[in-house]
């Protein structure tokens, strides 16, 4: 059996793959910077209700974009929405022990720490948006 001279070192991975489960996340539910966004606060309070206002301060985004982006991501049932007594107050939440929040909570963290994450996430945005490009430009044309 081989047995490292320097301790700890059998514990350094200079390269280290993604979590797959965290890049399946990445690929199939932040397809928009106000989706992240809004993922990233409620992450922060999994369990408790938010308020769309409180959102929209939160993500520092539009309020269209967010409003689209929970429509999304509620409608992927990632997210809760809950009405209140008018029309336009909604609140949102993570629910706490699904398995989509625990993968969210430790996509979070990760990204938290390590840049080469943050690449990726930043890359796959990047690409949806060079994507949708010629989309709204030949529908413009049309």
């Amino acid at each position: 059996m081989f047995l490292s001279s320097t301790p700890g070192l059998d514990e350094f991975n200079p390269i280290q793959e993604p979590d797959p489960a965290l890049l399946a996340f990445v690929k199939c539910h932040i397809t928009s910077l106000a989706k992240w966004e809004v993922l990233r606060v409620l992450g922060s309070q999994v369990g408790a209700w938010v308020c769309g206002e409180a959102l929209v301060r939160g993500t520092h985004r539009p309020v269209a974009e967010v409003s689209l982006a929970l429509e999304a991501l509620v409608a992927d049932g990632v997210v809760e929405g809950l009405a209140g007594a008018s029309p336009g107050d909604v609140s949102y939440r993570l629910p706490a022990d699904e398995p989509t929040s625990i993968v969210l909570r430790r996509l979070i963290d990760s990204a938290t720490h390590s840049q080469e994450l943050r690449a990726i996430i930043a890359a796959h945005l990047q690409h949806l948006r060079q994507q949708a490009q010629p989309m709204r430009t030949s529908t413009a044309a049309a």
